[in-house]
C-alpha cells in the first residue's frame, strides 16, 4: 500500500507539489498523468525517498518515508524502480541483468537470485529472452516492467503496454504500482 497525504515540495521558488494526495492499495495500478514538469517524477522520487518533501505524509508498506530515516535503505529494497533512462549491462544476458538487484542489493545467493529473476521474467512475459543479450531481446519487451517510473512504458509498443498493464492489474498481488506517462489515452 502506498499513501500520500497533502505532500508539498518545491525546488527553490517553484512549487512542484501542492498538496498531492492519493492512495494505491495492494494489487492496484495507478498511473500519474500530466504535462512535462507537472511533478509526476518528483512524486515517485519522494515515494522512494530519493527526494525530500517539505510537508505532508508518505507511507509505503505501513512505513513512513523520510529520506533521512535510518531504515530508508531497507524500505528501498522493497520498492522496485524503473527509471526513464535506464540501461541493461550489454555484456550480460537479460537474466543476469535481472539478477543484479537480488545479488548486490539484497545479498541473495546466485542460485536464489536466478530463481527470483526467472520468476520475474516469467511474470512480465520475458522468459523467452532470459538467455539473450539485451540488444537481441528487443522484440521481447526489453523495457517492460510492472513497477514503473517516468515514462518507461513509452519505449514499449502498444501490445507490450497492454500486456504490462494487464499483468499489473490482474496478475500476482503486489503492494501497489504507481507510474507516470504523458499519454492520457494509455493511462
Amino acid at each position: 500500500m502506498i499513501e500520500i497525504r497533502d505532500v508539498h515540495k518545491r525546488f527553490g521558488a517553484v512549487k512542484v507539489l501542492k498538496g498531492v494526495s492519493f492512495r494505491v492499495d495492494e494489487g492496484e495500478v495507478v498511473c500519474l498523468v500530466g504535462p512535462s514538469g507537472s511533478g509526476k517524477s518528483t512524486v515517485l522520487h519522494c515515494i522512494n525517498g530519493l527526494e525530500t518533501y517539505e510537508s505532508g505524509i508518505i507511507r509505503v508498506l505501513d512505513q513512513h518515508v523520510d529520506s533521512k530515516s535510518k531504515n530508508i535503505d531497507a524500505l528501498r529494497r522493497q520498492i522496485g524502480m524503473v527509471f526513464q533512462r535506464f540501461n541493461f549491462f550489454p555484456h550480460r544476458s537479460v537474466l543476469e541483468n535481472v539478477m543484479e538487484g537480488p545479488i548486490y542489493v539484497n545479498g541473495e545467493s546466485r542460485s536464489k537470485a536466478e530463481k527470483i529473476a526467472k520468476e520475474l521474467l516469467e511474470r512480465v512475459g520475458l522468459a523467452v529472452a532470459a538467455f539473450r543479450w539485451p540488444a537481441a531481446a528487443r522484440g521481447h519487451r526489453p523495457n517492460a516492467g510492472i513497477a514503473a517510473e517516468s515514462h518507461s512504458f513509452r519505449r514499449t509498443d502498444i501490445s507490450t503496454r497492454s500486456g504490462v498493464s494487464w499483468r499489473g492489474s490482474t496478475g500476482h498481488a503486489q503492494p501497489g504500482t504507481a507510474g507516470n506517462d504523458h499519454d492520457r489515452g494509455y493511462a
